[in-house]
C-alpha cells in the first residue's frame, strides 16, 4: 500500500472521469489518493482558505489567481481538458442530439423547465449564451438555479424536463443522456487545467505528470474531455 495519502480537489464536472482514473494514478504515482469533490469556484476558494489541497483541478483563471498569491508554482498549473456544454434528457427520451445553433434554441425555447448549477461554472456559461442568443426573456422565466450535480439528478427523477451540465456529468451519471451539445461556435466550453500547491509532498508532481501526459488523450476523448492549451 502507498504511504503517502494526497488529497486531490476535484470538479463535480469530471467527478466520474478522475474517478474512473483513480486506480492508474495511485499506481502510477506511488500514492494514495483522497478526492474531494466540489464546483469550480469552490476549489480556489477551499486553497485560498488554507484548507488542504495537494493536487486540484479548476477553471484556469482561479488557478492563476492562486498562482498570484503564491499557493502555486507557474510551472505546477498546466491544462487538463475543455469539456463541452451540454443539455440532459431522461434516459430513453429519444431523439437526436443535435448541436446546431438553431436547433439548440428551438430545443431551450420549447422547454418546460430546465435546471442548471446556479453557483457553478456551467451555470453562468448557460445565462451568458442565454444573453447572447436573446432568450433571456422567454427561456429565463423557465430555468431553475440548483445545487452542484442536482439539475442532472432531477431529470432523472423526472422533476424537470431538461438540465443543461458539461458534458462529462450527463455522461457519468445514470437515468439521462445528452439532447443537446453545444457547438464550439457559442463558445460555451469550460477549460480545466491542473495544478500542485506549494505544500504538496513532492509525490504530487507525479500525478501532474499523469494527468497530462499525452497517454491519456484517447481515454480523456472517449468520456467527453479534449485537450486545449493554456493561453
Amino acid at each position: 500500500m502507498p504511504s503517502q495519502e494526497l488529497v486531490i480537489l476535484v470538479p463535480l464536472a469530471i467527478k466520474s472521469v478522475i474517478g474512473s482514473l483513480r486506480g492508474c494514478i495511485e499506481q502510477a504515482a506511488g500514492v494514495s489518493l483522497r478526492p474531494v469533490h466540489d464546483l469550480n469556484p469552490a476549489i480556489a476558494e477551499r486553497v485560498f482558505s488554507g484548507r488542504r489541497g495537494d493536487i486540484g483541478l479548476s477553471n484556469p483563471q482561479y488557478v492563476r489567481q492562486l498562482t498570484d498569491a503564491g499557493y502555486v508554482d507557474r510551472a505546477a498549473h498546466r491544462a487538463f481538458g475543455r469539456v463541452r456544454l451540454a443539455v440532459a434528457r431522461q434516459h430513453g427520451a429519444g431523439g437526436p442530439v443535435v448541436t446546431g445553433t438553431k436547433e439548440i434554441v428551438d430545443l431551450l425555447t420549447s422547454a418546460q423547465s430546465i435546471g442548471y448549477t446556479g453557483a457553478g461554472t456551467s451555470g453562468r456559461t448557460f445565462l451568458g449564451v442565454l444573453g447572447r442568443l436573446g432568450l433571456v426573456a422567454t427561456v429565463g422565466p423557465r430555468c431553475r438555479p440548483m445545487g452542484g450535480g442536482a439539475p442532472v439528478l432531477a431529470v432523472a427523477a423526472g422533476e424537470i424536463e431538461f438540465a443543461v451540465a458539461p458534458l462529462t456529468t450527463i455522461l457519468g451519471s445514470p437515468g439521462v443522456e445528452p439532447a443537446a451539445i453545444f457547438p464550439d461556435e457559442l463558445e460555451t466550453h469550460i477549460d480545466m487545467s491542473v495544478f500542485v500547491t506549494r505544500t504538496a509532498a513532492p509525490e504530487a508532481m507525479a500525478v501532474l505528470d499523469f494527468l497530462t501526459s499525452p497517454e491519456l488523450d484517447a481515454q480523456l476523448a472517449a468520456n467527453g474531455v479534449s485537450r486545449f492549451e493554456l493561453g
